[in-house]
């Protein structure tokens, strides 16, 4: 998916003193918060049963997602929405150097991403309806079904291949402090560089190779993005006139990407340096729609223990803006505060902000980001999470975007 081509939207302005809604239209999202709720308490007793070997291990994730959105702008309101998701994965290696992983994703509920005035994703899960026809694809659910085949030549040189449908997220741009919805931060920004579009869910290779503290990553995906609809015959009248209806059409390209890693060991704690590039091949329209271009950027990604307790990261990202894109520069950093600090060190803070530049052509000026979190254990296999996030946007035409957005978020885990 095109993370950086999903929404529009923001500007400047104070807290508003509505009340929260109450999420009462939603159902199937309440009665799996109630689970995950519960999951909380049983997951203890049942943790070990998931434990099927040393070579069969079955994880899975519930999380419980709420957000209200604080919107300023004329004709948005201000909105509630909910979404819970379990994940599941099945990982299995028969040998210290074969591994197959399926990992699948059953959802209820789109939480803010339906509805926010924004171009950032107030949650970057993937939600109800990302996970079915996933990419235009007619498969639901299974997100990833992969095999790796790991060769190594010495205790600090290894190849490592992968083949099947794998997602580019967890390989490009990873960051140790900002990399997971679930378990950090919840706006995309802060979970990828967006302006990198990194597909998801696709067949797809990669290989990596680590020697000593370097390492190399190159992925190859064929992937999909969604063009303009197409009027389809789906029927006829009693008259035998067709009937015509628009349907959503997919268009396919290549996606290319390369990554070099270097992990830096200091007496403040382990740090990771990474620089990596991005391409695709010529399927994408200019801006005037009279020829096709390649998607082309390059980023980097940082993180670095600074102690026991402190952290920080840092992104930074670039791309072409041959194309209809909504940001073409992006900076990014911020602050992770371990537990230790306060002598529960499963619990962390986060503070993130970011800044990007709209891409010349483009009805976006400007974006802000700031978003902060507190994660709370609540058991060993559960924790809680409250979320604030700011987002102003600037525009070149109509009115400028501005908003709070207030989370919680539930995970249960097995």
């Amino acid at each position: 998916m095109l993370q950086d081509l999903k929404f529009k939207g923001s500007r400047f302005c104070g807290l508003s003193d509505r009340r929260f809604k109450m999420l009462v239209k939603f159902p199937k999202v309440l009665m799996i918060e109630l689970l995950a709720i519960l999951l909380v308490f049983i997951t203890p007793t049942l943790a070990s049963a998931y434990d099927v070997n040393e070579k069969l291990s079955i994880e899975g994730t519930l999380t419980g997602v709420y957000q209200h959105g604080d919107f300023d702008f004329e004709g948005i309101d201000d909105a509630d929405r909910g979404a819970a998701v379990l994940d599941l994965g099945i990982n299995f290696h028969p040998t210290d150097k074969d591994e197959f992983q399926v990992t699948v994703s059953f959802a209820a509920g789109n939480g803010l991403n339906a509805v926010t005035p924004f171009s950032l994703a107030p949650y970057a899960d993937d939600l109800e309806d990302d996970l079915k026809d996933i990419n235009g694809r007619n498969r639901d659910y299974l997100l990833e079904a992969w095999y790796k085949h790991t060769f190594t030549f010495t205790k600090d040189t290894s190849l490592g291949i992968t083949l099947g449908i794998i997602d580019a997220t967890g390989y490009i741009d990873d960051n140790n402090f900002a990399n997971d919805e679930v378990n950090q931060f919840m706006n995309d920004i802060f979970v990828n560089n967006t302006l990198t579009n990194l597909p998801s869910y696709d067949p797809g290779g990669v290989v990596e190779f680590k020697i000593c503290n370097f390492s190399l990553r190159g992925l190859m995906m064929g992937s999909k993005m969604e063009g303009d609809p197409v009027a389809t015959e789906i029927g006829h009248l009693e008259n035998g006139a067709p009937v015509f209806s628009d349907v959503e059409k997919y268009e396919s390209y290549n996606y290319y990407a390369l990554q070099i890693g270097y992990k830096l060991d200091t007496p403040m704690g382990e740090g990771n340096y990474r620089i990596y590039g991005f391409t695709t091949d010529d399927e994408f329209q200019n801006w005037d729609g009279t020829d096709k271009e390649n998607l082309q950027g390059f980023g980097i990604s940082v993180d670095q223990k600074l102690s026991e307790i402190f952290g920080l990261f840092v992104r930074a990202g670039w791309q072409d803006d041959k194309t209809p894109i909504d940001h073409d520069t992006l900076y990014s950093g911020g602050l992770n505060l371990n537990g230790k600090l306060w002598g529960r060190e499963n619990d962390e803070i986060g503070v993130g902000y970011a800044y990007l530049e709209g891409a010349d052509r483009g009805d976006i000026d400007n974006t802000n980001a700031v978003e902060a979190y507190a994660k709370f254990k609540v058991t060993d296999f559960s924790d809680i999470t409250f979320d604030l996030q700011y987002v102003d946007e600037k525009r070149r035409q109509g009115e400028d975007r501005d908003g709070f957005i207030y989370g919680i978020r539930l995970n249960a885990s097995f």
